[in-house]
């Protein structure tokens, strides 16, 4: 039998699921939308964890409930897969399958790419609400994308470092465990230049002095 494909509900459960992990729901803490528990009684079934539909519900609730509360909550990507990881060994889950919590992979794959566009739709990281966007829509501004670049490029300055798209990948990973949550993904800034070199050459050509102080960023964000 093939596994059910994952609704949009079930990618907002799973990152809610990790929001929720290790709180308790209060007395006041909002019931999880029908068609959500439905699907994941259905998704837990076919995984051979339906014993634990309970207790994964009350955590959903709990992560809701959390984001509800406290709009300065986030979560990297590596968080979300360690507690992925844990909850399928728990249960027995085969993690090679299509299994519940999703993978980031997906969960990257159904917000166009962006890990931070897939917090703005749960509720995580307030500071950019106003930014959030649908699929095939731009995120983000000209002059971001060229923050972006500038600030790493500063960040490899001063520490004597490699300007290579790897790298960058890397500064905005450390950078959103931060609290960073201005800074496009390597891909969306590729194809937004162009290439990666051209992103380079756009910023040294429009900020000559090396000396300013670079950008902040938004306020920070509390991770869970």
């Amino acid at each position: 039998m093939a596994a059910p494909a994952a609704p949009e509900s079930a990618i907002t459960a799973s990152l809610l699921f990790a929001v929720g992990s290790g709180r308790v729901p209060s007395n006041e803490a909002p019931e999880l939308p029908a068609e959500m528990t439905e699907t994941l009684a259905k998704l837990l079934a076919h995984q051979g964890a339906e014993n634990h539909v309970a207790r994964v519900v009350e955590v959903v609730r709990a992560g809701l409930e959390a984001v509800n509360a406290d709009s300065s909550l986030t979560l990297s990507a590596q968080r979300y897969d360690t507690l992925r990881r844990e909850f399928l060994a728990e249960t027995g889950s085969a993690a090679g399958r299509v299994v519940w919590p999703v993978g980031s992979t997906t969960i990257l794959k159904r917000a166009g790419g962006s890990w931070n566009s897939a917090l703005v739709r749960t509720g995580l990281v307030a500071s950019t609400k106003t930014q959030a966007s649908g699929f095939g829509r731009a995120r983000f501004t000209a002059e971001q994308y060229r923050t972006a670049v500038r600030d790493f490029a500063r960040a490899a300055a001063r520490k004597g470092g490699s300007t290579s798209y790897q790298n960058y990948l890397a500064w905005r990973r450390r950078s959103q465990e931060e609290g960073r949550s201005d800074l496009p993904s390597g891909p969306s800034l590729r194809k937004s230049y162009g290439s990666w070199s051209a992103a380079l050459q756009d910023v040294e050509d429009q900020t000559p002095d090396a000396g300013l102080t670079p950008g902040s960023g938004t306020t920070p964000a509390r991770q869970v």
